[in-house]
C-alpha cells in the first residue's frame, strides 16, 4: 500500500530542514567545547601567573625562576590522564611552552627601572656585590617616594608581573573561526597555514606571528599577578 503523496512530501521537508539545521547545531556544539576549554585554559594561566610571581618573590625576581614557576602552574593543561609518567610528560611540555618566547611573554611591571634606580643598593648586604632593593624591616623604613619612580621602597618591594600565553585552539573548524575573529581576518579558510592566504589580519596580536610560522592556531591569554617580595629584588 503506497503512502499518501502529502506524507511523502512532509518526510522530504523534514530531511531538508535537518540538513539546513545540522551545520548550525554542529557549530554550536563545537563552540561550546572550545569555549569550555578556553575557560579552563584561562583559569590555568591565571594560576600559573600566580605561581610565577611566587617563585620570583623568593628568588630575587629572577625571570628564569618565574618561568619555571609558570611552567609548573601550566602543566595541568597537558596532563590528560593520571600517573607519574603523565605528570612528568605534562611538566616537560609546559616547560617547553613556557621557555619559548614566541608562546610565552613574561614582563615585570613592578619594580620598575626607576624604582631600581631610586632604591637599588650595591654591597648593602654582607657578601653580596649585586645591586638589589633592600627587603628587610620595611615597616620601619622611610616611606618617602623616590625622585625617579614616585613610589616608596615599600611599593618597590611589590612584584607585579604580566604574562601573555599563546593558547592553541584544538577543536576543528571552530578554531579557525575564533582565530579569525580575534585577528580580524575576513577569510576564515585562509588561517592556520604557514604560507598564509587571502585573508589579511587587521588587528593581529602577539600570537599571530608564531601561529603563521608553526601552522597552529593560537590566541593570547593574559594574566597578571602581584605578590610582596620575600627576598631583595635584583631582576634579570
Amino acid at each position: 500500500m503506497t503512502q499518501p503523496l502529502s506524507r511523502v512530501r512532509q518526510k522530504g521537508q523534514s530531511a531538508t530542514e535537518f540538513l539546513v539545521a545540522l551545520p548550525v547545531l554542529l557549530m554550536l556544539c563545537l563552540g561550546l567545547i572550545q569555549f569550555g576549554l578556553l575557560y579552563q585554559a584561562k583559569s590555568t594561566v591565571n594560576y600559573a601567573a600566580l605561581m610565577a610571581a611566587r617563585e620570583g618573590a623568593v628568588n630575587n625576581g629572577s625571570k628564569s625562576a618565574m618561568l619555571t614557576g609558570f611552567s609548573r602552574g601550566l602543566s595541568p593543561l597537558f596532563a590528560h590522564s593520571s600517573g607519574l609518567a603523565t605528570q612528568q610528560a605534562a611538566l616537560l611540555s609546559a616547560q617547553i611552552e613556557a621557555r619559548n618566547p614566541g608562546i610565552t611573554q613574561l614582563r615585570v611591571l613592578n619594580p620598575t627601572p626607576a624604582a631600581m634606580s631610586d632604591f637599588g643598593r650595591s654591597q648593602y648586604y654582607a657578601g653580596k656585590s649585586v645591586t638589589e632593593i633592600p627587603n628587610d624591616t620595611l615597616m620601619y623604613r622611610n616611606s618617602t617616594p623616590g625622585g625617579s619612580s614616585g613610589m616608596s621602597i615599600q611599593d618597590a618591594n611589590l612584584l607585579k608581573i604580566s604574562v601573555t600565553y599563546c593558547y592553541e585552539l584544538y577543536v576543528p573548524f571552530i578554531n579557525h573561526v575564533i582565530f579569525s575573529l580575534v585577528n580580524g581576518i575576513s577569510n576564515v579558510y585562509s588561517t592556520g597555514t604557514a604560507s598564509g592566504g587571502l585573508g589579511l589580519p587587521v588587528k593581529m596580536n602577539a600570537c599571530y606571528a608564531y601561529s603563521s610560522l608553526s601552522g597552529s592556531l593560537r590566541i593570547p591569554l593574559e594574566a597578571e599577578s602581584i605578590v610582596r617580595m620575600q627576598t631583595p629584588y635584583r631582576g634579570g
